[in-house]
């Protein structure tokens, strides 16, 4: 019994040790880019092309001073706000309603059509791009933040419905009935409990919402070809250009700037990414 229990431990021991190694290879590879950009952005020209060293000898702030002053991106980084704010607004104005259908009303083939908005979410930037370049152009919507904002909200759309769909289920109909007895309408119903009740939820959402948009390069750098109207990472990649001398530590800087947004709005709202991805798992 002892023998058995001994080779039990040892076998979960190993499997633990496994574990932690695969876990430990995933964050170097994702994470070994980054501080190595990290490094660069705050290297002098003499350090960056002397012996590579993780941490800079003396680290400065002259690139990121640099970047901010001799290039577009503080218009790159509001163009990237607001296009961020227009497709949250627009994603929840058609998200919510998409979810609280999905999750309230039973109708023929919803499963079916729950998967097929799913499969549009499968659907690569880079495989609509050209189409949607040719497109616009005969609408004469290159060059304009409506149309492409437009785009954004079809992109987030899917995955933001199915998020909220699931949030909504968290939600229990019993409070429903009970509005419904009282006389409001599903209109009622959807603005004055179900929202506040999934402020969490949506929250959530808007997060995902914001990163993806903030992130998006490919769909940008086709329909925008106005320097003044880039988003930030359209602009990190343009701005190169701009650049008189050798420009790695700059655009190491640009990246590093770009990237932080994101990266905030992570580590400090995580919980309510953490609550979103549970809540259609247990129901009240």
């Amino acid at each position: 019994m002892k023998l058995q229990v001994s080779k039990y431990k040892t076998a979960r021991t190993a499997k633990d040790t496994g574990v932690i190694f695969l876990y430990f290879l995933m964050i170097v590879f994702f994470l070994g880019p980054i501080l190595w950009i990290l490094s660069i952005a705050f290297k002098s020209p003499q350090e960056l092309f002397s012996t590579p060293t993780l941490i800079p000898r003396n680290p400065t702030l002259e690139n990121f001073k640099y970047v901010f002053t001799r290039t577009r991106m503080p218009v790159y980084i509001w163009n990237s706000i607001r296009l961020v704010i227009y497709t949250v607004l627009g994603t929840l104005a058609v998200a919510i309603p998409a979810a609280f259908a999905f999750s309230r009303f039973k109708f023929k083939h919803k499963s079916g059509m729950l998967l097929l908005i799913l499969l549009f979410q499968m659907i690569s930037a880079v495989v609509i791009s050209i189409p949607l370049f040719r497109y616009y152009s005969q609408l004469n919507l290159l060059n304009n933040y409506f149309g492409l904002v437009m785009v954004y909200v079809a992109i987030q759309t899917p995955f933001a419905t199915y998020l909220m769909k699931g949030v909504f289920d968290g939600v229990p109909k019993d409070l429903d009935e009970s509005a419904f007895i009282d006389g409001a309408t599903r209109f009622q119903v959807l603005t004055r409990i179900i929202i506040p009740v999934s402020r969490s939820g949506i929250s959530s959402a808007i997060i995902f919402i914001s990163i993806n948009a903030w992130s998006q390069f490919i769909i940008p750098f086709f329909l925008i070809n106005k320097d003044k109207m880039y988003p930030v990472a359209v602009g990190i990649l343009m701005a190169q250009g701009s650049f008189q001398d050798i420009s790695i530590q700059y655009v190491a800087a640009a990246a590093i700037i770009g990237l932080l947004p994101a990266v905030l709005i992570v580590l400090f709202l995580q919980k309510f990414i953490v609550s979103a991805l549970l809540a259609g798992s247990i129901k009240g």
